[in-house]
């Protein structure tokens, strides 16, 4: 038998025997190289591999894309939700107007009612004597015309009464007319937000569905990555995570570039005159037409025409140390500290407080703790803040997101900046109120201040 020196030396060790150097018995011959058919083979299988890389990436972000356009669903479906349930609140409000009014009208009803009546009695008493009853009664020729005079006095009374009760029958009419469509309204738009609520619902669950389906698929791509780069899942786990870090930056540099690009042509268009044909007053939005921004936010442009925005500044977490701020820009740092007072309340469909809050019930509350109204839904909110340009945001300010950044109907989320970067928002069913970095991708054209 002939043993390779790898064996030899092994079986030596074993039976604890020292082995000089020396000859050795003859080694196996080498391995013949590969053929140019196995080279080949091997250069195929690795492009097959790279192929099927791509694939998987790819793959990877298509769940990506899906995943964040089942959450706008979400989004919007809470945003009509929170529209519909308002609806409900002012159609409340109406019923119990309507029935206040109704309730007042059906009184003064009654009252006429009984003045009339009243006055039926005492006109049927003297209607007894009839004319030729009252000249007969008549002492003299005066007493008759006082008789008479008293008569017409009378029937101008009974009419006076008759006029007001009618009047106040058809106002008793009218408000129950108002009444009755009024809850009928309730009952429309209580039907509607339970529709929308159901609508939010369906797409939370399809999105809690959808999101344990692509983790399964996104485990199942990590693992065919690690076998075909002969890497660990856990390598191709991170590389995953940055390749979506990158995605995430480019998209938010080109939601930038593209604000910016925006800006700057609302500058020209001033420039040009363009504001003065508008017609329209700066810093609010008018049927889904966004206005130029108020000019007390927006920093003074120089030289005729305003330089490209830098990056906006990490702003403090605080009030300046100097503690000289504008009454707005204290009430924007004071909003933001009861906001974070707030974090890691669950998110909750149409809900302002106390324990759970959706986005735009975060947001209102933030500064209805300073004392200011900004509206219960996100949609409503961008319609009534001023608008800020974002290189000019403070901490207080107000993110919206839509689908259609020309139409404030389709806002969906709403945010507020907390300086820094950062910004506190409630996002979506199952996640808590949290802190994250400010988000560009999809926002509207301006940022709001209330």
């Amino acid at each position: 038998m002939v043993l390779t020196l790898r064996a030899f030396g092994v079986a030596a060790l074993a039976l604890g025997l020292v082995i000089p150097w020396g000859p050795v018995a003859e080694a196996d011959p080498p391995a013949d190289p590969p053929s140019t058919e196995q080279a080949q083979a091997a250069r195929d299988a690795v492009a097959a591999g790279t192929l099927d890389v791509q694939q998987a990436e790819a793959a990877l972000d298509a769940l990506r894309t899906e995943l964040e356009a089942a959450q706008v669903r979400v989004q919007v479906a809470a945003a009509d939700y929170a529209e519909a349930q308002q609806a409900v609140e002012l159609a409340q409000q109406e019923v119990a107007e309507a029935r206040s009014a109704a309730e007042k009208a059906h009184q003064g009803e009654v009252a006429a009612r009984a003045s009339l009546a009243e006055v039926y009695r005492a006109s049927a008493r003297d209607a007894d004597l009839g004319p030729l009853g009252v000249a007969l009664e008549a002492d003299s020729v005066p007493d008759l015309v006082g008789r008479s005079a008293a008569e017409r006095a009378v029937q101008r009374k009974l009419g006076g009464a008759l006029a007001d009760y009618q009047e106040a029958r058809a106002e008793s009419e009218s408000a129950d007319a108002r009444w009755t469509a009024a809850k009928e309204q309730r009952a429309a738009a209580a039907a509607q937000a339970q529709a929308a609520y159901g609508d939010a619902q369906a797409a939370a669950a399809d999105l809690k569905a959808r999101t344990r389906a692509a983790e399964v698929e996104r485990t199942a791509l990590v693992e065919r990555l690690a076998q075909l780069r002969r890497t660990s899942v856990q390598i191709e786990q991170e590389r995953e995570a940055a390749r979506a870090a990158a995605a995430e930056a480019a998209r938010e540099a080109a939601a930038k570039a593209e604000l910016e690009r925006q800006r700057q042509a609302r500058a020209e268009a001033a420039d040009a005159g363009a504001e003065a044909s508008v017609g329209e007053a700066p810093g609010r939005v008018t049927s889904g037409v966004v206005a130029q921004p108020d000019p007390g936010d927006v920093p003074a442009p120089s030289g005729g025409r305003p330089a490209p925005e830098p990056a906006p500044a990490p702003a403090p977490v605080g009030p300046p140390a100097s503690g000289v701020t504008s009454g707005s820009e204290a009430r924007g740092y004071g909003a933001v500290a009861w906001a974070r007072t707030k974090l890691g309340a669950p998110y909750q469909l149409g809900a302002a407080g106390p324990a759970s809050y959706d986005c735009s019930g975060l947001t209102m509350m933030s500064w209805a703790s300073q004392g200011v109204n900004i509206t219960r839904t996100s949609r409503s909110q961008y319609l009534v803040v001023g608008k800020v340009d974002y290189g000019s945001l403070r901490p207080g300010d107000l993110i919206f997101y839509g689908t259609n950044p020309s139409d404030p109907s389709s806002i969906y989320h709403v945010a507020m900046y907390t300086g820094g970067g950062m910004m506190i928002e409630a996002t979506l069913p199952g996640q808590p109120l949290g802190e994250h970095p400010l988000r560009l991708a999809n926002a509207m054209p301006y940022a709001g201040r209330p």
